[in-house]
């Protein structure tokens, strides 16, 4: 009960900071207009990272054992400063990048948790990892789920969506296994996106309290759900899953990650390049609604927890798991390239009815096209568009 008090507190602290910081953005000028790249309606404040980091610090501080989630409210704090100054400023990816790193060596040396197995997805024994190869994969993954996150952050509802089922399925995970402190933060990370979600989903009742999350809200969640897979995965003595199983709790921003890089390179572009071929452009593209992408992306994140906790509950081989985690990839990135067709089966309130017109109805405000390089949030400015 006091867990669920410490998560019912942060919900509140989060959706009061988020009304009340929405005029201290206009006055400082951390809003996003639109115009050039940008086709949402009006001035739109980028709080909810400050915000949610503000219910999070409320949320652990009322956790019993605060003292050991210290460093990783140290990392957070780091990330939602280097995020601000680029929602404000537009700072070069390559400044963000080691700030990034940064972050991941205190969430790593602060928790004891890094990457020491990764299971046996080859059918040849556990593989394990040690020193400084664990330090550098660790930082490496922390880093790649930060912008995985922040790749999603380029519509209403996505990131935040996503990370409130990613966070249901590790609670579920840890409650079910007996992992310490794992569902607790799971609880308060549940808390503030939720509230998040109540200014941000692309629903009617809460146009005029629209804000985005911004660089400060996707990193922050990347991270913090980076660490709640590690700290359920890893060859401790809280290590309750295989890592292939969390995987699948972060499959559809682990896709979208992998995919922008393949097709970038492929094209013999940098990877940091932006395009126009993330998964919610090509469900827009292809006749989604903006409220059609945001359900997609939420079926499609839940379906894919459960596939892996399935798979664990009936002691899948991590290489059946892997098999599965690839040609569930194929499947998704193919769907998005079938959008055209597969919003056929949409009702007609969930189409883009007037998309061959190259023109939003309303209620389509909150898709923002690709920035420039290096650039892609809500707030149309992140590290890996």
């Amino acid at each position: 009960m006091k867990d669920l008090g410490a998560a019912f507190a942060a919900f509140l602290v989060t959706v009061i900071a988020l009304a009340a910081l929405r005029p201290v953005a206009v006055v400082v000028d951390l809003v996003d207009r639109p115009g050039g790249r940008k086709t949402h309606h009006g001035v739109v404040p980028v709080i909810g990272g400050v915000a949610m980091f503000i219910g999070l610090v409320v949320g652990f501080g009322l956790l019993e054992g605060f003292e050991s989630m210290g460093p990783l409210l140290a990392a957070f704090g780091l990330l939602v400063a280097i995020g601000l100054l680029d929602d404000r400023f537009e700072v070069s990816p390559w400044t963000r990048l080691p700030v990034h790193a940064v972050a991941a060596l205190v969430m790593i040396l602060g928790s004891h948790t890094a990457i020491t197995s990764l299971g046996d997805p080859f059918g040849l024994g556990e593989i394990h990892l040690h020193g400084t190869a664990s330090i550098v994969l660790t930082v490496l993954v922390i880093m790649a789920t930060i912008n995985a996150f922040n790749m999603l952050d380029g519509m209403d509802g996505l990131a935040g969506s996503t990370a409130l089922i990613c966070s249901i399925a590790l609670a579920l995970i840890g409650a079910r296994n007996g992992m310490p402190h794992g569902p607790r933060v799971a609880h308060a990370v549940i808390a503030v996106t939720g509230a998040f979600l109540l200014f941000n989903a692309p629903l009617n009742f809460n146009r005029r309290l629209r804000c985005f999350m911004g660089d400060a809200g996707s990193t922050v969640l990347g991270a913090v759900l980076a660490w709640l897979c590690l700290r359920a995965s890893q060859a401790t003595s809280h290590a309750v899953v295989s890592p292939l199983t969390v995987m699948w709790v972060v499959a559809l921003p682990m896709y979208e990650l992998i995919w922008s890089f393949a097709r970038r390179l492929a094209r013999g572009r940098s990877p940091l390049a932006a395009d126009a071929g993330h998964f919610h452009h090509l469900l827009v593209r292809g006749g989604f609604s903006v409220r059609a992408a945001f359900l997609a992306f939420a079926a499609l994140v839940s379906v894919l927890s459960a596939i892996g906790l399935l798979l664990e509950q009936v002691d899948a081989p991590d290489g059946v798991s892997l098999l599965c985690l690839a040609l569930a990839g194929a499947v998704v990135v193919r769907s998005m390239y079938a959008a055209s067709w597969l919003a056929k089966f949409l009702p007609a309130k969930l189409r883009r009815v007037d998309a061959r017109q190259g023109r939003l109805p309303e209620h389509e405000a909150a898709v923002r096209p690709p920035p420039a390089a290096g650039a892609e949030s809500d707030s149309s400015r992140g590290i890996a568009a």
